[in-house]
């Protein structure tokens, strides 16, 4: 397993990377830090070669900034693919070959312009015309994400993930599953269990994303539980505010 840690929460502003918060988690023993692979779009070739070098990682969270909308009757699939081949293509120069799709501002839709029926079928077109080639251009698996209701409208529990995920039907579009949106839906964890086949990555933090306060609380403990008992082996990230980062690292490796 490859223990990580996202910097977006834990930076100053939210989703920019730095090279400080870099140096950080590596000094505190993670295998990787999880970058906003949307920041990667951002960013012009000198300030992203100077920033991230010879950093590498497996995989990146925040695929689309909420600038890009992927279901509304405005979304540009021109620009869609334009702004996948920039991030895509610097992830492959990372060595990320997996990026959480969450980006619930991109994704979520407007019930006075379009149905729920209308919004998932545009969502599901829009991942298997485009998302899905681009993926397997480049080598890149996405991962969907949950997200907890009040975030997204589209696609809020791992069960949901899970169905949409086996309709794709893609080995280049895949689940993973965020327990700090779980346990804010109220999901029980057996939807985690019964979707362990296509889960390929884990977030995990505490109530307000208190690094210090995600390993003291039981529904975590209970999912980490089932995943070691589930023999789970993929990349798992904290995905949290700032803290005690050796510390987190060493009690959660003592866990699972």
């Amino acid at each position: 397993m490859e223990y990580g840690f996202c910097t977006g929460f834990a930076s100053t502003p939210l989703w920019e990377i730095q090279s400080p918060m870099l140096d950080r988690i590596v000094e505190a023993g993670f295998d990787y830090a999880e970058l906003p692979a949307m920041s990667f779009a951002d960013m012009d070739s000198c300030g992203f070669s100077s920033v991230l070098g010879a950093f590498e990682a497996p995989v990146a969270c925040n695929l689309f900034p909420g600038r890009i909308p992927l279901v509304s009757w405005e979304r540009d699939l021109c620009v869609i693919c334009d702004y996948l081949d920039v991030v895509l293509s610097r992830a492959v120069s990372l060595g990320i070959g997996k990026i959480v799709f969450g980006s619930g501002a991109s994704r979520s839709y407007d019930p006075s312009c379009m149905s729920f029926d209308e919004a998932m079928e545009r969502l599901r077109e829009l991942v298997s015309s485009v998302v899905v080639p681009k993926a397997s251009e480049y080598g890149v698996t996405i991962l969907l994400e949950p997200l907890k209701r009040g975030e997204c409208n589209l696609i809020n529990t791992v069960e949901e993930g899970y169905s949409f995920v086996r309709d794709i039907s893609s080995p280049w579009f895949l689940l993973m599953a965020d327990i700090y949106h779980m346990n804010s839906n109220g999901e029980p964890l057996s939807s985690l269990e019964a979707s362990l086949d296509v889960v390929h990555h884990i977030h995990i933090a505490g109530s307000e994303r208190s690094l210090e306060g995600t390993l003291c609380n039981p529904y975590i403990l209970r999912a980490l539980s089932l995943l070691k008992s589930r023999g789970y082996d993929e990349t798992i990230s904290f995905e949290t505010c700032d803290g005690d980062m050796a510390a987190a690292l060493k009690t959660l490796k003592a866990i699972i």
